[in-house]
């Protein structure tokens, strides 16, 4: 596809937007940031609001307007189950795991698994987020990102560089991009710690919002009625697909929360710190609830377009052009680069998350608890800095060498994702709701979950139901098998080591101060119930167009 055209006003609004970025990241953390709770937690000030954009805008990137809106072309609505599925993730996440965390003033992930088990459950767990954390998040929303820009911008940077050389080989285009958006988003994140992060996210997701909205309302008012379509594609319209579909069989697709949906949402550093970070409880849980209401109409933004490419471009080449071709022939200038900026925001948001997360968990889980106890608050803030950069560099690099493959982006980031998931999915649940759980028998869950895994994908044991979807269910049944099992013939942790940990009923109501104070409307029950209500009515609306009136 030829490459999308801007004009001069398309440059000044993405130009415009990328200064107002890096100036409000080092505005707000012009205050803070050199002590290691304000550089790290923001000073615990984070309110309801920024969390929940912040977590949204954490678990999107510039690659969803392809792959999503590339997925939606070929495969329909099936897609937005990834979306709607967060109540079931976000309500395990508000009833189980929040009140330790926010109740205990847990820095950060792996040191709940030293408290819980031992230390080698935390080193493990550190090392194994970081390597997620560079490999896929983080250089897979670079790369990403470079391709993007490579879209709109073609190859006219060639003109201004055609001789430039790394390690001698010429520089490509996208190479360029990638340090650009590595370098623009690290500086400010680097620089100012979580505060930097979590307000850029929120204005970044206002902008995600006002430009997502406009390639899928001009693609429904080009494409005009879709009853004829629906009814011609009934399959694209339907959220509950066959156990042997691939790759989105209904088995597979309402049970990963129980491994990936846990790992990410519940237990991964880059989405639990700003609850950490949070005003208090209350903020806590109503960010959490914010950030599912935003679930909700995100397939509008990256589903809608797909369907409706499908509809008005049938043949295109491959998928992923789906979102680019709308782009071109539907947004007028200036609107382009509006959209630019949305999609740059997107990307700024994921990867300054996710870079000051990584740094937080070397700097207080390694170098902290391997080789510097002593360490002062402005010693862990300037580690944090030269980590950050040093992680922000791994990541530059791992996503150049993306460049160099033609595995599908999408393929490398779930590869490395389904290897983490399962076994530390079970190890949190468990650990925070079985007393008998033991370190034992969570250091040997990880490292055979890790085994089985591998086994399933190598020698695709699963047959005609081999999905990523169905190895990730079937090796965190191994999990929690294994787990129980040695858990009951070890030795009991004992009592001191797990009180306060294990879950109680006092986990599903706020301290007895915060309930005072938050009452009425302002009861977070009220809308997390309503959060939950909405998403079930459209499951049902599906499942009775699927079974009882078919499109």
């Amino acid at each position: 596809m030829d490459q999308v055209h801007l004009h001069l006003l398309d440059l000044i609004i993405f130009a415009v937007y990328m200064v107002a970025t890096m100036a409000l990241g080092f505005w707000v953390a012009r205050k803070g940031k050199n002590t290691a709770q304000g550089y790290f937690l923001g000073n615990k000030t984070i309110p309801w609001f920024v969390i929940g954009a912040s977590m949204v805008a954490a678990d999107i990137s510039s690659e969803q307007f392809i792959s999503n809106v590339g997925g939606a072309y070929k495969h329909g609505i099936v897609l937005a189950a990834g979306d709607w599925n967060a109540w079931i993730i976000y309500s395990l996440l508000i009833l189980i795991f929040l009140p330790y965390y926010v109740r205990t003033g847990v820095t950060t992930m792996p040191e709940f698994l030293e408290r819980r088990y031992n230390p080698a459950c935390r080193y493990i767990f550190a090392i194994a987020s970081i390597i997620g954390f560079v490999a896929a998040i983080n250089a897979g929303a670079l790369y990403s990102g470079g391709i993007m820009l490579d879209s709109f911008f073609g190859d006219n940077l060639a003109k201004f560089m055609p001789h430039t050389t790394l390690f001698g080989n010429p520089i490509s285009p996208v190479v360029v991009y990638i340090i650009f958006f590595a370098v623009t988003t690290g500086v400010y994140t680097i620089y100012g710690g979580l505060k930097s992060a979590a307000w850029t996210d929120l204005m970044q997701m206002v902008i995600l919002l006002i430009a997502g909205f406009l390639v899928p309302i001009l693609a429904l008012r080009r494409a005009g009625d879709l009853t004829s379509f629906i009814q011609q594609n009934p399959e694209h319209f339907q959220v509950f697909k066959p156990i042997t579909h691939k790759p989105f069989p209904a088995t597979g697709l309402f049970t990963g929360f129980l491994s990936v949906g846990i790992w990410y949402s519940c237990t991964s550093q880059h989405m639990v710190q700003r609850i950490l970070a949070a005003k208090n409880e209350w903020h806590a849980r109503v960010g959490v609830v914010c950030a599912g209401f935003l679930h909700i109409i995100m397939p509008f933004f990256f589903i809608v377009p797909g369907i409706i490419a499908f509809k008005m471009f049938p043949n295109l080449p491959h998928p992923d052009q789906a979102y680019l071709v709308l782009v071109k022939e539907l947004l007028p200038t200036g609107l382009k680069g509006l959209l630019l900026a949305g999609m740059a925001a997107a990307l700024m948001g994921h990867v300054a998350t996710v870079l000051n997360s990584a740094s937080t968990i070397i700097t207080i889980d390694l170098y902290k608890r391997l080789f510097n106890r002593d360490v002062t608050d402005a010693q862990q803030v300037r580690f944090g800095r030269w980590s950050g950069t040093l992680v922000l560099i791994a990541s530059i690099w791992i996503a150049i060498g993306y460049t160099r493959t033609t595995t599908p982006l999408f393929e490398k980031i779930q590869t490395v994702f389904f290897y983490i998931a399962p076994p530390f999915a079970v190890v949190f649940t468990l650990g925070i709701l079985w007393k008998r759980a033991t370190a034992t028998a969570a250091v040997i869950t990880i490292i055979l979950g890790f085994v089985f895994t591998w086994v399933l994908t190598q020698f695709a044991l699963l047959g005609d139901y081999n999905t990523y979807n169905h190895r990730a269910l079937c090796a965190w049944f191994f999990c929690m098998l294994t787990m129980t099992i040695t858990s009951l013939v070890t030795t009991p942790p004992p009592e001191e080591q797990i009180k306060g940990i294990i879950w109680n009923k006092s986990f599903l109501t706020l301290p007895p101060e915060e309930q005072q104070q938050y009452r009425g409307l302002k009861d977070w029950r009220i809308w997390w119930l309503l959060f939950v209500a909405i998403v079930l009515s459209i499951y049902g609306f599906f499942l009775w167009h699927r079974f009882c009136h078919p499109w």
